[in-house]
């Protein structure tokens, strides 16, 4: 009796993303997030990345670290859209708490420490959004995410030195920002009176 052998098909550009990108996509998300300071933004941002991804599966399939492509191809995508945003005559509006993290705040039993923690984050948070966008996406990915000099030096394609002066520029004008804030006088606003 011959054998029979099973038809086999190759897989499709579906499978062969999920394959690629899934592994990542957690990576993405986090990397997204601190990049734009809003989960509305940064699903859109993993979104975009996935699609450029899918239309690109063939190469994607052939770079030896897609984690680092994947991220590139991300940076570079905020970076076009912050520079748009830059050039539109709308504003965007500010997020305000839909930035916030809430496990991240849930760890403090003491509701006291939770609220400053809470203020604090959003002191820096506030900061951030009135520096340059794409430094903080520096910042955030190297001091949130823990990624590495040399990591950011692939993604962004500058030189090392570059990258480590942006981030002490740029964490020191958060610093100076959240100062003044810090030492600001307390507003007090009367209650009843016209």
């Amino acid at each position: 009796m011959p054998k029979i052998i099973p038809f086999r098909t190759s897989p499709t550009p579906k499978d062969r993303f999920i394959k690629v990108v899934e592994p990542h996509f957690d990576a993405l998300y986090k990397a997204a997030r601190r990049m734009t300071l809003s989960q509305v933004d940064a699903e859109d941002l993993v979104q975009d990345v996935c699609l450029k991804a899918l239309a690109s599966i063939d190469d994607l399939e052939q770079v030896e670290y897609p984690r680092a492509w994947l991220l590139k191809v991300m940076y570079n995508r905020f970076i076009d859209g912050a520079r748009q945003t830059v050039r539109s005559p709308l504003d965007s509006a500010v997020t305000g708490d839909e930035s916030m993290d809430p496990d991240e705040l849930a760890g403090s039993a003491d509701p006291e420490r939770q609220v400053d923690r809470e203020q604090q984050v959003q002191r820096v948070l506030q900061a951030m959004r009135c520096l340059n966008r794409e430094h903080c996406a520096m910042v955030a990915m190297h001091d949130v995410e823990g990624m590495s000099i040399q990591e950011l030096c692939a993604i962004s394609g500058l030189p090392e030195g570059t990258i480590k002066a942006r981030l002490s520029r740029t964490r020191e004008k958060i610093g100076r920002i959240v100062s003044r804030e810090d030492s600001a006088p307390p507003r007090l606003k009367l209650v009843g009176s016209e």
